[in-house]
């Protein structure tokens, strides 16, 4: 199996979402590996429970400034060139990685 080891997507997680398990299981599942982190101001159990859970290292923001300054905090922990914000409520189809990583080798 292939990796693209300079993507991440990061997770950004906001309260008990109950999409939020569902998003992490498509990321895991792409055809193409690559880095997954989580990242949140509103920690909780729940959100604690699933990084553990899918072994995803958990960033929290102590400031809860809104949704942009939460997304800019989650892309500051990117420590790869590409990355994905990937919402609580989003679903990604398994071949997302690859298609992203086809298109960065094909273009400079």
């Amino acid at each position: 199996m292939e990796e693209f080891k300079d993507h991440t997507f990061v997770i950004c997680a906001y309260k008990e979402s109950k999409y939020l398990e569902e998003l992490i299981q498509s990321l895991k599942a792409q055809t193409v590996k690559s880095n997954v982190i989580m990242s949140t101001s509103t920690p909780n159990e729940y959100i604690k429970k699933m990084a553990e859970k899918y072994s995803l290292r958990l960033f929290i923001n102590k400031n809860n400034f809104g949704i942009g300054p939460d997304w800019n905090f989650a892309v500051s922990k990117v420590k790869t060139k590409y990355v994905t914000v990937a919402h609580q409520d989003d679903l990604y189809d398994k071949h997302y990685t690859e298609e992203v990583y086809k298109a960065v080798n094909k273009y400079s």
